[in-house]
């Protein structure tokens, strides 16, 4: 068998420097700079949180007493604080989880909003992009060989315009409305992007009159506006 332990007397310097420990224990802000140090603060803290809250069940008086009532027996106290730290939650720890655990949900959040928003901005940009080359389609153009129309820079824009639609498809729409108008104007893309940059003029009416028949113009811009909204 194990001899108990004997009870410590301590002089008054040292119930003095344990006073001042205690003291020191209940202000974290004051603790030093040494991470090692302040791990071993934390958990001392920790423990006496979790008896402090414990107390009464176990019979212990955890404050800190003056210097006439701090001499003599410490050993018993210790004993039991090693038992309640195996026995006992701390209150410190769980509320400390617990806050860590609603941080992370706050970051999932914020980071799900801003993914979210980032998403419709591409989708309004493709939007307003496609509407803005649409109304373009209706202007007049300079004629290029055999009075056929250059319609040269709506080409390249409708390239441009269907390798983002591509990249649209992938991510997922952000209202099955989105989707559906993307569709329509990524077949109308497609057609333009397969002329020559020299189109017939005949050619080209077609495509005018399929954008207006199906008001493609119009859904974009409304679109464009609906999603811009949503990320204001």
């Amino acid at each position: 068998m194990k001899p108990e332990l004997e009870p410590r007397e301590f002089t008054e310097a040292q119930a003095a420097q344990a006073a001042a420990a205690f003291d020191a224990l209940l202000h974290p802000e004051a603790w030093p700079q040494d991470l090692a140090s302040q791990g071993d603060m934390a958990e001392l803290l920790e423990l006496h949180l979790a008896l402090q809250s414990h107390k009464e069940a176990l019979g212990l008086e955890l404050k800190p007493r003056g210097l006439s009532g701090i001499t003599g027996s410490l050993g018993s106290w210790w004993l039991a604080a090693a038992a309640a730290a195996v026995l006992l939650p701390s209150l410190y720890a769980v509320k400390h989880v617990q806050g860590l655990r609603e941080q992370s949900r706050n970051i999932a959040r914020i980071d799900q909003e801003a993914g979210k928003r980032a998403q419709d901005r591409l989708w309004a940009g493709f939007f307003q992009q496609t509407s803005d080359l649409l109304k373009n389609f209706e202007q007049h153009p300079e004629l290029c060989a055999k009075d056929k129309e250059n319609r040269e820079r709506e080409r390249e824009a409708a390239l441009s315009l269907l390798l983002a639609s591509h990249q649209l498809a992938a991510q997922g729409a952000p209202v099955p409305e989105a989707e559906a108008i993307r569709t329509d104007l990524h077949a109308w893309l497609s057609e333009l992007a397969l002329e020559d940059g020299c189109l017939d003029p005949e050619r080209a009416q077609e495509l005018r009159r399929w954008a207006k028949d199906n008001n493609l113009e119009g859904q974009a811009e409304r679109m464009g506006k609906l999603l811009r909204r949503e990320t204001a």
